[in-house]
């Protein structure tokens, strides 16, 4: 499962989303830097584990039920075999699975010899207060568990684009209008209000198979536009290959989302819109992000004018050019 034991190792435990798991990995490189270990092995389920795994600081990516990890969450229950082995060859083990005072931390470090280091990844009241970004916190947590960091690194997924066949020497733009809930998704009518100011770009539609699913009307929208306007509809099944052609674009342009986490991971000029969630918190990490949000956080997402949002967009588009 691992390699020999002598190899300096970071096991990292996270049971959060696509999106969570990419701000996290800013933390693990700070700490797999700071303990020199030569492997992290990270066990998640968030699809954006499997693409980290082998193109970040991230070696290896092990599914919960690989490893039975759900054993550590019963109570007075020993740790499935195959955790504790992985465990016990661990030189450090970083937790986003709770607070040192919860139990799953007790049950770590009864499995492991190695340092254990747990957080909270929820933000907590000062957090959201004092609009300080999630992983400040993070790092602070790591902090008073004994280990220092210094600042942090935006996250890095190293991912090769797919060479396209086109004499098209546009700027490509990736537009992607879902994400996980309706209250963060910008209505469509403005996406397209952005779209129809790209004139000198290629445009891209991204949605989800399981956006096309759960909104007939917007994949007919979308589709419809497309075929009017000779734009690009994308609807990819394979996480890999749609993060692959997220990396071959110029701009990225998308709600807070998981997938706008990744094309900002990736190195991708991105445009992020908030609403109900705060930026300045759960934003991207990078100067190559540029987020656009509501007046206020937690207002509704369509208080975001359309004018900001082109503003921005075509401002990322001229220092990318």
């Amino acid at each position: 499962m691992m390699q020999a034991p002598d190899v300096p190792t970071l096991v990292f435990l996270h049971q959060g989303a696509i999106g969570d798991f990419v701000l996290a990995m800013s933390v693990v490189q700070a700490v797999a830097a700071k303990v020199r270990a030569a492997r992290v092995v990270a066990i998640a389920s968030a699809p954006s584990a499997g693409l980290a795994a082998g193109r970040s600081a991230i070696n290896q990516r092990l599914l919960p039920d690989q490893v039975g990890l759900h054993t550590l969450f019963g109570e007075g229950a020993a740790a499935d075999r195959r955790l504790r082995e992985l465990l016990a060859d661990a030189s450090c083990v970083l937790s986003f699975l709770g607070p040192p005072s919860g139990p799953l931390h007790g049950a770590l470090r009864e499995a492991t010899q190695a340092p254990v280091i747990s957080l909270d990844p929820r933000p907590s009241a000062e957090t959201l207060d004092q609009r300080q970004h999630i992983t400040l916190q993070w790092a602070s947590d790591v902090a008073r568990a004994g280990l220092e960091l210094t600042e942090l690194d935006p996250p890095v997924i190293r991912m090769d684009s797919p060479a396209e066949s086109t004499d098209d020497s546009r700027p490509m733009v990736i537009i992607h209008s879902g994400s996980g809930g309706d209250a963060k998704c910008w209505p469509l009518d403005r996406f397209m209000a952005v779209a129809d100011t790209l004139h000198d770009c290629r445009v891209k539609w991204m949605l989800g198979p399981a956006e096309c699913e759960s909104d007939t009307s917007l994949l007919k929208s979308v589709r419809q536009r497309c075929e009017s306007r000779n734009e690009v509809l994308l609807i990819e099944e394979d996480f890999l290959k749609a993060a692959g052609r997220i990396a071959a674009a110029d701009l990225y342009l998308g709600n807070d989302a998981g997938v706008t986490h990744v094309a900002a991971a990736m190195g991708i000029p991105t445009v992020a819109i908030y609403g109900p969630t705060d930026p300045a918190v759960w934003q991207p990490l990078g100067d190559h992000v540029l987020p656009v949000a509501t007046p206020q956080p937690g207002m509704p997402i369509d208080a975001v004018p359309a004018t900001a949002v082109i503003a921005a967009v075509h401002a990322r588009l001229a220092q990318t050019s």
